[in-house]
């Protein structure tokens, strides 16, 4: 789970996460009365037809010349060298986001978004620091850009401790205007931990927002396998289709009276970062163990409705039940220990100055704090895997910068880019 405390040593149980400067990912109970999760206040979400046909006519297509095979490319070689190197320093940088025109927005925790540009980290362009709370595992916690760049998205904990997710219009000159928001949804948190709240735009435009569990050790609101609440899963939606949101058609429960429609995947703990890999179009999601292990799930274009697991496994170990018949296990895991406490997923690595590690999954642990690396087959098998380098840092994101080149980011202030070593 997400844990924002001291950093080493953490004791055998995974003491639930409390601010003390550092953010520890670990695995515990937050204080304070459950409170169930209320329904929505408004009328349930449009659901969106894709404006593609479902059926093409061959005769009205052109007949295309074979093309030739590409070449293929080679595997990744994880024996490469690489280094950290100190970038910018920030106050708790907890997320990025690539703008239209190709510039980096990195975010703090206590709710300010920053554009990098040739003079270092500029002045804010958002500041919900004032309708945020850093307590426990809450601040700001995601940042993205819709399909078209006409829209910034921002998820958050508010003051009240709820998960929001907000959006701010951007101009045709990629400009975001920080002082006009609308709310796209707001999902009520039983206890301060485990908000997940990463939140992406996948190569289909629509944006995907990842919920934790609602906190408390052992999952006590049941929410991993519960398909009628938010927590606990991936939700898929469409924000610029209807206000406040739209639901894809094809999210996989939209037929279903016992489901939440906007829910693309479930039986997640604490996702703690998930990323696209655009090459692929595979989606990876880092979700954060109980007390045994921390898992790596891929999750195919094509899979929709996916079930981790939570709370009946952890990683392919029992946990509260027997394995479901649906359970799609993690491509990797390890486990929990005192020096390895909670995984921070990372990103497939597709920049140009590392050419060894093309295709390779990039991921960290928050209380190790070094960078690894794994290989995965088409099969879903671990081929191959590697510990890069040695952060030291309390590592809490990966960010593909628009080239491909991906910065570290370090809760106690520090940016750094993966570079060659040497």
């Amino acid at each position: 789970m997400l844990n924002f405390a001291a950093r080493r040593p953490l004791p055998p149980s995974r003491l639930l996460l409390a601010l003390a400067g550092a953010l520890v990912l670990a695995a515990c109970s937050a204080a304070g009365e459950p409170e169930a999760e209320q329904p929505p206040d408004t009328d349930p979400p449009e659901i969106i037809e894709s404006d593609e046909p479902d059926d093409a006519d061959p005769d009205d297509e052109p007949a295309d010349e074979p093309a030739d095979e590409p070449e293929p490319a080679p595997d990744p070689d994880l024996s490469v060298d690489v280094a950290l190197v100190e970038a910018y320093t920030m106050d708790s940088p907890i997320a990025g986001a690539v703008g239209p025109d190709g510039t980096l927005y990195l975010a703090e925790r206590a709710g300010t978004v920053h554009p990098v540009t040739a003079d270092g980290v500029g002045d804010p362009v958002v500041d919900v620091s004032g309708t945020t709370t850093v307590d426990s595992e809450r601040g700001l916690l995601g940042i993205a850009f819709s399909a078209d760049g006409q829209e910034f998205y921002a998820s958050y904990t508010d003051a009240a401790g709820d998960s929001v997710l907000a959006a701010h219009p951007v101009d045709g000159d990629g400009r975001i205007d920080g002082d006009t928001q609308r709310t796209v949804m707001t999902v009520d948190q039983p206890r301060a931990n485990h908000n997940g709240g990463d939140v992406r735009v996948g190569p289909d435009g629509m944006v995907y927002w990842a919920l934790g569990d609602g906190g408390g050790g052992g999952d006590p609101e049941e929410a991993g396998q519960d398909l009628t609440t938010r927590l606990g899963a991936l939700l898929r939606i469409d924000p610029q289709a209807t206000d406040p949101y739209g639901v894809p058609a094809d999210n996989p429960f939209v037929d279903r009276d016992d489901a939440r429609p906007e829910i693309w995947a479930y039986g997640l703990r604490n996702p703690w970062r998930f990323a696209f890999d655009h090459d692929a179009e595979d989606l990876w999601i880092a979700d954060v163990g109980q007390n045994t292990r921390e898992e790596i799930n891929r999750v195919p274009a094509d899979l929709a409705g996916a079930n981790y697991g939570w709370n009946l496994m952890e990683g392919t170990l029992s946990f509260a039940g027997d394995e479901p018949d649906d359970h799609v296990p993690p491509v990797h895991e390890y486990d929990t220990t005192r020096s390895r406490c909670s995984i921070t997923g990372g990103v497939v690595y597709r920049g140009a100055r590392i050419p060894e590690l093309a295709g390779a999954y990039l991921f960290s642990d928050y209380c190790e704090g070094d960078i690894r690396a794994i290989v995965v087959d088409d099969d879903g098998q671990v081929v191959d895997e590697a510990n890069l380098a040695a952060s030291g840092g309390s590592i809490v994101a990966f960010v593909e910068a628009a080239d491909g080149e991906v910065y570290v980011l370090d809760l106690d202030g520090v940016v750094s880019r993966i570079v060659p070593a040497g």
